[in-house]
Formats: structure tokens, C-alpha cells, sequence
């Protein structure tokens, strides 16, 4: 049984010959470290701020981004990993030039829009630190919504052209994963402005959620046409303790828009997948089971998120993705701590099929190689079809 038929089976919830091994993201300094070679891959910041600020400010975008997929694609075939997602690309036409050491200021050059993206070295983190929008407030907000809603499509012919080639070094290799979420602005320096305008500006929210959702159905579509097998979203709406806000206003802005998303998916015949980190105990059912998502990434065990008890209660509705603990187990535990761990999480979640094995978010550059490879081992050794009772 190759990749795509061992993920179809068990989203199926059948039983195929092993459980599908999955990665969302894998950072540069272990995937280097297996490889034996500088490797363009992951979410890390020394790729996501530092390569692609370096990069685009030297025109160097198109060679970035074929560079990225093929080391993408040597890594995921090398660890026989069973889904290969989309990886994270330079794809904007913003320009970039330095503000300060580690630090790099974005503009887009038909909205005007900027914001500044820092990078810690230390600790391989990125993140965006100011833009206009935090600067201005909800004039700034309601600037880019605007021009939100006057964009021209972003569907090309040249981009299609470039999905198709990039994906045909991987289609028959891989289950592939394109992108797709609602796009609330989880990562964005005016994500504190955002939650303030759901309470006090809801119609330009609104007109938000509707502009990005629109775009984002075109791209599925693009996506789709380019030979995807189905889609997962990476958007985080939790935290550690709970959701990042109500559920009242989950069923106001971001439900509807899921549900547009997954239908979307579906009449293409994909399945679709939700990522998010955190404790989504307070709208666990109405996500899961009201909005039409096929699984759900990473299951966060150390922000409550009990998988055992996800599979018993929905395991015979959506496709369960995770839940290796990277917080600490991943990170801190030794090889033995995480094959004791990959072992339970088979026997918990696999019998039946509807299960996919991965960390609770991803290789993070803090993991230790020798323990991400651990789990890849067990995951061979313990998640053979039929199961084994010990």
C-alpha cells in the first residue's frame, strides 16, 4: 500500500496496512542534522524571517522557493513520511530591506501596507513585532480591509503553472496537503486591535472574514486544479488554558466561514484538516462535528487535549491527527520516554483506523534528533495493521 492509499483508508476510518506518519513542519537545524546538509525547510526563523527577508531583498525569490520545495521533498522521501503539506514560501511581491540586526521591514508596494518581522537567533523564533496597521489602529484596519476588498484576484496563469510543476516531483510519492483557513490574524503585531474590533466594529470584521475567505476559496480551487489531495489549515484559534476568544464570537465570525471552506473542499472531492494549538474544549463539538472538518492537528496533550477521549467520543467521525507531545516529551524526554509514549498513542487511537501519527504541533528546532527519529521508529514498530493487544 503506497502514501495516498494508507491516508485515504484511514480517513476512511478503515484499517490500512500501517498508521500514516505525519509531519505539519519540520525546522531547519534537524532536518539539517539528518540530512547531513544545510536544509531550506520548516517554520523555523532562521528560514521564515532571515533566508526569505535575505533572499527577497536580493530578488532571489523564485530560486528560494524551488530550492525550498526540493529540499522539501528530499526530506519528506527520505523519513517516508506518508503526508507531504504544502511547505511555507515567499510568496508576495512586498519589498524588503533591513531596519536593525535580525530585523526586516516588509511594504507592499500597491496597498502601501508594512509591517517589520524580527528574529531571534537564540531561540530560532520569528514573529511580526509592528506594522501600519498596529500603528495607525482601526483607520489602518479599515485601510486594509479595503483594499482587501478591491484586490485583484491572486489566480494566475503563471501561478497555476508553478503549483503543477512543483507538485509533479511529489504527487505519486505523496498524500499532499494544500492550504486553506479562515484567516483570523493569529501571528499579525495588530492581532490585539483584531479582538478589540470583533466587539466594537463587527461589520468591518465582518467584511474581513468575507474579503479573506473569498480569496482563500479561489486558491483551493487553484490548488485542487494543481493535483492536491486534500487541504489543512494552520491557523491557531487556542491557547493554552482556552480559545483565544468567546465561543459566541466563534459562532458569529469564524464558524460560517469554515463551513464555506470545508464545502469548498469538499466539492472537489477533498478532505479537509484543522491545526490549531491549545485547549478547544469550549467549542471542541461545534468545530469538529458543526463546521464539516475531516481531522483535526496537532491535539496539544499538554493544554488538556486528550486524545484517548477525542477517539472514543468523535473517532468515528473526523480523522484524528497527533498527538506525540512536543512541549516537553519531544523535547526533554529521552528516546525511551518517547517510544513508551508513540506506543500508547497507537494503541489509544489507531484500532479502526481515523488516526494519523505526529508530534502535537511539530519538529520544532529544540527537538533532539536522535528523539524525532525515535518516534519514527516506533511509529513502524507498534503501528502495524492488525494491532498488537501489548
Amino acid at each position: 500500500m503506497n502514501s495516498k492509499e494508507r491516508v485515504r483508508v484511514a480517513v476512511a476510518h478503515r484499517e490500512p496496512d500501517r498508521v500514516p506518519v505525519f509531519e505539519l513542519s519540520i525546522n531547519s537545524p534537524v532536518a539539517s542534522d539528518i540530512m547531513g546538509r544545510q536544509m531550506y525547510v520548516g517554520f523555523g526563523g532562521w528560514l521564515v524571517a532571515k533566508v526569505f527577508s535575505e533572499w527577497m531583498a536580493e530578488g532571489r525569490v523564485l530560486e528560494l522557493a524551488l530550492k525550498i520545495f526540493s529540499d522539501w521533498i528530499d526530506l519528506y522521501s527520505h523519513l517516508e513520511l506518508d503526508i507531504l503539506p504544502m511547505p511555507t514560501l515567499p510568496l508576495t511581491n512586498e519589498t524588503v530591506e533591513p531596519v536593525a540586526e535580525n530585523q526586516w521591514k516588509y511594504t507592499d508596494p500597491d496597498s502601501g501596507l508594512w509591517r517589520v518581522i524580527g528574529y531571534n537567533p537564540e531561540s530560532d523564533y520569528h514573529s511580526e513585532i509592528d506594522s501600519r496597521i498596529k500603528q495607525e489602529g482601526v483607520p489602518g484596519l479599515r485601510h486594509h480591509v479595503e483594499w482587501l476588498e478591491k484586490r485583484p484576484g491572486l489566480v494566475s496563469a503563471d501561478l497555476m503553472a508553478g503549483l503543477k510543476a512543483v507538485l509533479d516531483p511529489a504527487r505519486e510519492r505523496f498524500f499532499i496537503l494544500g492550504e486553506a483557513d479562515v484567516l483570523f490574524p493569529s501571528e499579525a503585531s495588530w492581532q490585539p486591535l483584531f479582538l478589540e474590533c470583533m466587539a466594537l466594529e463587527p461589520e468591518l470584521i465582518d467584511r474581513y472574514f468575507e474579503a479573506t475567505t473569498n480569496e482563500v476559496l479561489t486558491l483551493i480551487d487553484a490548488e485542487a486544479e494543481a493535483g492536491v489531495d486534500g487541504f489543512v489549515g494552520g491557523v491557531d484559534f487556542a491557547y493554552h488554558s482556552t480559545t483565544l476568544f468567546s465561543p459566541a464570537m466563534f459562532r458569529r465570525f469564524i464558524f460560517p466561514h469554515m463551513r464555506r471552506i470545508t464545502e469548498r473542499c469538499h466539492s472537489r472531492g477533498l478532505p479537509f484538516f484543522k491545526h490549531t494549538d491549545g485547549n478547544i474544549e469550549n467549542i471542541e463539538n461545534e468545530l469538529l462535528l458543526g463546521c464539516g472538518i475531516d481531522g483535526y492537528h496537532a491535539i496539544e496533550p499538554t493544554a488538556g487535549m486528550d486524545i484517548a477521549r477525542l477517539k472514543r467520543q468523535y473517532g468515528d467521525k473526523i480523522t484524528l491527527l497527533g498527538n506525540i507531545d512536543c512541549g516537553d516529551l519531544l523535547t526533554n524526554g529521552s528516546p525511551e520516554d518517547v517510544t513508551k509514549a508513540v506506543g500508547q498513542c497507537i494503541r489509544d487511537c489507531a484500532p479502526g483506523g481515523g488516526y494519523v501519527l505526529s508530534s502535537s504541533n511539530s519538529i520544532h528546532s529544540g527537538i533532539p534528533t536522535q528523539n524525532f527519529l525515535a518516534m519514527l521508529k516506533a511509529a513502524r514498530e507498534y503501528g502495524t495493521y492488525p494491532m498488537r493487544n501489548s
